[in-house]
């Protein structure tokens, strides 16, 4: 049977699926290998933002073959529309503030001049598509997580997300570099606004997207 290779950034967000595997062999301190709901799986941490994930994963990937990736976790919404707890797939992303302050004003690498490859501000689009009742979003990837009026208003004007994270943009860049199918989802945890950590449900995101998860290994 394929294996699938489950990817989170912290152990906390794939909390339930360690829980749940079993025959578990600890292939290193990150990776974690076993069966999920009678599918063979591996679940990788891959640290908290894009430099960590894009190391973790691609060292993964070139080591151990897998039939799909599938990345869950915690995302924050821009949008009033999606309610927090609620898993969506994100099926475009895009590194939001990597590129240059050009006097005030954002350019990307592109837009600079400065290279002519894809890992800057334009969207990467999933090109392996999974069916799914759950809404279709498209995301940000940030190094610094928003927390002000402005920086927000800047990222929703520019690039009109509905959902932010720290690593999906790096999770799609290396999957589609490395030829590897993949899928994201992720449980709104929050809204995206000035830092307020009074509003967070990470306890309940984080069953929604392993509920969600766990659906997936029965297709």
């Amino acid at each position: 049977m394929d294996k699938l290779l489950i990817i989170s950034a912290t152990e906390a967000e794939c909390k339930p699926a360690l829980h749940e595997l079993t025959e578990c062999k600890i292939i290193s301190p990150c990776l974690y290998s076993g069966t999920l709901h009678g599918q063979p799986v591996e679940i990788l941490i891959s640290g908290i933002g894009s430099v960590a994930t894009a190391y973790r994963l691609t060292q993964t990937l070139m080591q151990r073959s897998y039939c799909r990736a599938i990345s869950i976790g915690i995302a924050g919404s821009f949008v009033e529309n999606i309610p927090v707890g609620e898993t969506v797939q994100i099926t475009e992303d895009c590194f939001a503030d990597l590129g240059i302050d050009n006097n005030g004003q954002f350019r990307s690498l592109r837009e600079a001049g400065l290279t002519s490859d894809d890992c800057d501000s334009d969207f990467i689009i999933n090109s392996f598509p999974v069916s799914s009742p759950h809404r279709k979003v498209r995301g940000v990837t940030v190094q610094t997580a928003s927390g002000s009026l402005q920086r927000i208003e800047t990222l929703v004007s520019r690039f009109h997300p509905q959902v932010e994270t720290m690593e999906n943009g790096a999770f799609f860049y290396v999957c589609r570099q490395m030829q590897v199918p993949f899928v994201s989802f992720r449980a709104i945890s929050n809204r995206v606004e000035p830092r307020n950590p009074e509003n967070w449900r990470i306890t309940e995101a984080v069953e929604s997207v392993h509920q969600t998860m766990v659906h997936l290994l029965h297709l």
